[in-house]
């Protein structure tokens, strides 16, 4: 079983492309969480997909919810993160910037678009398999964590519906930055032509959904989940440089302004401390430690 789900996930990857879309990448996780769990009773898996179900439907929600500022009319914010941005760095955009610094002036991609996009396409699928990872570890542990997924995604979108603002590349496209500004993180590795990666990321992504940047709060979601069980120095290095490395990209690919990149970073703080509210509320008696064996999961 094993064999034949990461055979059956190798050839679905190489043939149609890794699982970004919510249900299909879902899909797999619950099917992979049942492939690896082979040996427990039916009623076992019959709760991955109880456990799992919930969350999946609150996920897909959330996706067909980032639009629907478009609807309600509420204005479109481009001057006003401009101005902060160029307020906090003494009038210089940081994204156009690194673009005029980094990029080579020919257009061509420059030889590390394969690492950008590595670390820009991570954002669709490591938090996902971290949680596919806590759930096989302990329930308790990934209760935990998918909490403050949720958590972190609404506060998001009720920040994109009542203050719905633009990229640095939309702001370019509508002359409120001077010059041009290309998006450049590296969808597609460098491999896939850099308008087809441009053309799928317009296509699924939400253009008025730029603060606070949820890439950027994932990322450092998955550094902050994964801290206790950091037990070296290079596991710890690894964790910091992720978030800082998912920063750059965003800001010199084009997505995100610092100021979304520091947003998104307070807003998991804020989904942190609400989610520790909750649990410290529903906290079990004292002397029934539901955790043994597991690191503390208050963070």
């Amino acid at each position: 079983m094993w064999v034949a789900y990461l055979l059956a996930l190798a050839v679905t990857i190489v043939t149609l492309g890794l699982p970004t879309d919510r249900i299909y990448q879902a899909t797999w996780i619950v099917a992979g969480l049942i492939a690896f769990t082979i040996d427990r009773q039916w009623r076992d898996h019959v709760r991955v997909v109880w456990d799992w179900l919930p969350l999946i439907a609150a996920l897909v929600v959330y996706d067909l919810s980032r639009g629907v500022a478009h609807h309600l009319g509420m204005p479109v914010r481009a001057q006003e993160l401009v101005s902060v941005e160029g307020w906090l760095f003494g009038g210089t955009i940081p994204t156009v910037w690194l673009q005029q610094h980094l990029l080579p002036p020919t257009g061509a991609l420059p030889w590390w678009t394969l690492l950008t996009g590595i670390v820009y396409t991570s954002h669709f699928l490591v938090p996902w398999v971290v949680a596919a990872v806590f759930y096989a570890y302990s329930r308790d542990v990934w209760a935990g964590y998918m909490r403050r997924v949720l958590l972190l995604s609404y506060l998001g979108l009720v920040t994109y519906i009542l203050l719905p603002s633009v990229p640095p590349w939309l702001a370019a496209e509508g002359d409120v930055i001077s010059g041009s500004v290309g998006r450049v993180a590296g969808f597609g590795f460098g491999v896939v032509p850099m308008d087809v990666g441009t053309r799928w990321l317009e296509a699924q992504s939400n253009p008025v959904a730029a603060l606070p940047s949820l890439h950027a709060a994932f990322a450092m979601l998955v550094a902050v989940a994964l801290w206790p069980f950091a037990r070296n120095l290079w596991s710890r290095a690894l964790l910091v440089a992720y978030p800082v490395a998912m920063a750059f990209v965003l800001v010199y690919g084009g997505e995100h302004y610092v100021v979304d990149v520091l947003a998104g970073w307070a807003y998991l703080g804020l989904a942190i401390l609400l989610a520790r509210a909750w649990e410290s509320r529903t906290a079990p008696t004292p002397g029934r430690d539901l955790t043994a064996g597991h690191p503390p999961r208050r963070w």
